[in-house]
Formats: C-alpha cells, sequence, structure tokens
C-alpha cells in the first residue's frame, strides 16, 4: 500500500473542499456557531501546538541518534582491521546482517530486539581475540559497542514515543467541528468559499504533518536510511533495500546506484531472500 504523505493527502482534501464549497449551498446561519468555531479552534491550536513540538523534537532526536550510531559502526569496522583480514571480514559480516534486520523492520519500529544478536556477536569476537593482542584499539572497539548500545537504547525508547489514540481522536473530532462549523457560516461570495477551502485544507495538513513526524516519514520516506546505506558501501557491499519499502515508496534509491540488494523475505524470516537487481 501506497503510502499518502502530508502534501499528497492535503492535496487530495483540497479538492474534496472545492468540489463540496461549490455543491454545498450557504445553509442558514446557525445560532452560537461562532462561539463553536472559536473554542474548537483554540482547543485545536493549543493540543496540536503541543505534539507537533513533541514529535518534530523527538524526530530531530532519533536522527541524531541514528547519525552517530551509523559513524561509530563505521568507525568500529575501520578499528577491526588491526586485528587482520579475517577479523575483519567476520564483523563486516555481522554488521551487514545487523542493518538488513534493522531495515526488516523499520517499519514497524521494532527493530532493536530483533538485530540484537548480530550486535552481541560482536562481543563474541573480541573475546576469540588473545589477550597479547588486546590492546588501545581494541579498547577503543569496546568503547564504541558500549557508545552504539546507547544509543541503540536511546532510539528505541523515542521510537516507542507516539501519539496516543485518544489523543488522535480528539484532534480529529476538533478539526471535523471547525470545518463543518466553518461551511455553517459560509457566504456566497468568493471570499468566502476560498478562505473555508483554504482553512479546511490547512487543518488537514496540520494533522498529517503530525502523522508523518510520528512515523519518521517527511516527504513520505524514511529519514532513517540514508547514511546506513552508504555505510554498506564503506563495508565494500551492496545496498539493501526491502522489498515491501521500494513498493511502498517508503525509501527511495538515488539515481546513481545501479546494483544492489532487494530483499524477498518477510520480517522475521529464518532464511533471507536476497536477489542482486542491476538498474539500467
Amino acid at each position: 500500500m501506497v503510502y499518502i504523505d502530508a502534501i499528497k493527502g492535503s492535496c487530495f482534501a483540497l479538492v474534496i473542499f472545492i468540489v463540496v464549497s461549490v455543491f454545498v449551498q450557504p445553509q442558514a446561519q446557525v445560532k452560537g456557531i461562532e462561539n463553536i468555531i472559536t473554542v474548537s479552534t483554540f482547543l485545536f491550536a493549543i493540543l496540536a501546538g503541543f505534539f507537533m513540538s513533541r514529535m518534530n523534537s523527538r524526530y530531530d532526536s532519533i536522527r541524531e541518534f541514528v547519525a552517530k550510531e551509523d559513524a561509530m559502526w563505521l568507525a568500529l569496522y575501520e578499528d577491526s582491521k588491526m586485528f587482520g583480514k579475517k577479523f575483519t571480514k567476520r564483523v563486516g559480516e555481522l554488521i551487514d546482517k545487523y542493518y538488513i534486520v534493522a531495515y526488516d523492520y523499520i517499519e514497524f519500529n521494532d527493530y532493536y530486539k530483533h538485530n540484537a544478536k548480530y550486535f552481541l556477536a560482536i562481543y563474541d569476537e573480541l573475546n576469540k581475540i588473545s589477550r597479547r593482542r588486546r590492546d588501545g584499539s581494541f579498547q577503543s572497539m569496546l568503547d564504541t559497542l558500549g557508545s552504539i548500545e546507547e544509543n541503540r537504547n536511546q532510539s528505541s525508547v523515542m521510537l516507542l514515543e507516539r501519539v496516543t489514540m485518544g489523543q488522535w481522536a480528539i484532534l480529529v473530532l476538533l478539526s471535523a467541528t471547525v470545518i463543518f462549523s466553518m461551511y455553517f457560516t459560509k457566504t456566497i461570495d468568493i471570499f468566502s468559499h476560498v478562505t473555508t477551502v483554504l482553512l479546511s485544507t490547512v487543518l488537514v495538513l496540520v494533522v498529517l504533518v503530525l502523522r508523518d513526524l510520528q512515523n519518521q516519514r517527511l516527504g513520505g520516506t524514511w529519514m532513517l536510511v540514508e547514511s546506513g546505506e552508504e555505510l554498506f558501501e564503506f563495508l565494500g557491499k551492496l545496498r539493501y533495500y526491502p522489498k515491501n519499502s521500494l513498493k511502498d515508496g517508503s525509501v527511495k534509491i538515488p539515481d546513481y546506484v545501479k546494483k544492489y540488494r532487494l530483499g524477498l523475505h518477510e520480517p522475521g524470516a529464518e532464511k533471507l531472500e536476497i536477489k542482486i537487481v542491476k538498474r539500467k
């Protein structure tokens, strides 16, 4: 199912409001409707502003945590080169699987527990290093893994913070009340038609932007993907894209990428079904 972002959704709503404004004739003025609009708009502004501020702060924090984690994984991989090609290859394979599972579960904001085994497996690889070879690089890798776990934990906790169903219901009911009331105050003047349509569309846009912020999908695409895809390239691997993410438009493949790995399996599958895709 294709994800409809805030801009597309508000454009669709704009068309509907124009049609309604044209075919629904002005009604008799209802006594006290101005008070209803005032109170509903005031409550909507307070609640929407509060949730928008909270979700925007969450969005920025998660983006920062993910960017730091990607950078630390690259630093860890570079440090692993101090212990030979075989060790570097094993670490690279674990990081690769770690990110594949993360992208499989990114839609559900639930990757933390599913790729933990690959994260912990790197500790096992470090334990295999003989004590006489443990130097500053070894300690640096341990410190990096600790920082990665801290970022993983913080981002996973913040991803769980969401606007509840009850809060969504309040916002939708308030916006619907304002829109419905405005159509009862509409006159036959062009100015009245235009302002009613535009204000109704703006209310829908605010609700949809809040939804996009919650889903980490401003513009309709995941904001958590690109830096991790670049990490695949540093590992000497092809980029990886789950089929579901490409199908619903949540991930965009840059034009310069001519070859990538496509995940055909569903999240949680025991065997990873991956094929190589070449673009023309």
